[in-house]
């Protein structure tokens, strides 16, 4: 019991001094409704102080300079409560913020010439499919096409390049009924939204613990439980396999990927499809192609406005020129309907 007390009175004052030191850091910029992303660059050179630089459009914005040590010891207050630490031999971070929730991801020398992080606030309110039509970032036609290819359980892959809006439209979709009704697995890595369904298996990985958690094993354990649907956040490794399997076995869902296009999002599924050691020969292509139905590809436009490009069907692969795509249909997965323009 003592040794409890103990521990909870550590974490108590762990808290009591992050929570001081990020407000008399940061505190003013993540209460601005127009700051979403927050940099701390290390100093030019390795030697002076460091840049804080506010990134929320394509143009970032350097608001201030803070002193080395005072950044050292807020990080290292981070991943005391978080039961972890941060040094050269282990010179990365990766944590949520307590009280506030923004994601934290950090990097000190020899990594880095000084210390560094960068804070992502969480969005707090609810987008939907809806909200996404409202301000132009798709069309009705385009809605309408997500929503028929949720309510007929196909698997869908978010794809587009940085910031361009993956996990937002991800959110909307897990407010379709098809995810608020059934118990869906939504495995992320790292933690970057609290699902609005409210019977969701939610997991988050941690490859920085000791052992690792990592989330090719989360999808694995995810796969024992009686879930409707499998949604990852985001996948950049080897557990892309898992998520293929997973997807092939009676488990639609969700992903998104970095990628340029709806083609190159196929490629990079497959290519970490590969990183798990398998052979990617047409059969293994073949295999992807029929996990995934439809990937829907989101771009900026030279003002930074987010908008669905195009939404394709995926038909198959073909050794001779590679995943076979097209625009997809109203009627794909309805039983009917003709070819209609997205855009």
């Amino acid at each position: 019991m003592k040794d409890r007390d103990a521990e909870l009175d550590r974490q108590s004052l762990l808290l009591a001094s992050l929570v001081l030191l990020r407000d008399a850091l940061f505190g003013d910029l993540l209460a601005r409704d127009d700051v979403a992303n927050l940099l701390v660059l290390p100093p030019a050179g390795g030697a002076g102080l460091c840049r804080v630089v506010v990134k929320n459009g394509p143009v970032p914005e350097l608001v201030r300079m803070v002193e080395p040590a005072q950044l050292l010891r807020f990080l290292a207050l981070v991943a005391g409560f978080h039961r972890k630490e941060l040094r050269r031999d282990r010179p990365t971070l990766d944590a949520v913020l307590p009280v506030t929730g923004e994601r934290l991801h950090a990097d000190i020398p020899p990594v880095t010439p000084g210390p560094s992080c960068s804070i992502r606030k969480p969005y707090r309110g609810r987008i939907t499919l809806d909200d996404w039509a409202a301000s132009g970032a798709a069309t009705r036609l385009q809605v309408t096409l997500i929503r028929r290819l949720i309510a007929a359980r196909r698997t869908l892959v978010i794809a587009g390049d940085v910031d361009t809006g993956k996990t937002t439209l991800l959110r909307a979709c897990l407010e379709e009924p098809a995810f608020r009704q059934g118990l869906p697995a939504i495995l992320q890595d790292p933690y970057e939204f609290e699902p609005p369904c409210p019977f969701a298996y939610a997991m988050v990985a941690d490859p920085l613990a000791d052992p690792p958690v990592t989330l090719e094993a989360l999808v694995a354990g995810a796969l024992r439980v009686p879930m409707t649907h499998l949604v990852l956040g985001e996948v950049r490794r080897a557990e892309a396999r898992a998520m293929v399997v997973g997807w092939t076995t009676g488990h639609p869902g969700l992903c998104t990927v970095h990628a340029g296009s709806a083609w190159d999002a196929l490629d990079r599924v497959a290519q970490m499809v590969g990183l798990g050691g398998v052979a990617m020969d047409a059969l293994q292509m073949r295999w992807i192609a029929k996990a995934v139905d439809a990937v829907v590809h989101l771009a900026r436009h030279p003002d930074g406005r987010r908008f669905v490009n195009e939404i394709v069907r995926v038909e198959g692969y073909d050794p001779a020129c590679g995943f076979v795509l097209r625009p997809l249909a109203v009627g794909d997965f309805d039983g009917g309907g003709e070819y209609d323009i997205q855009r």
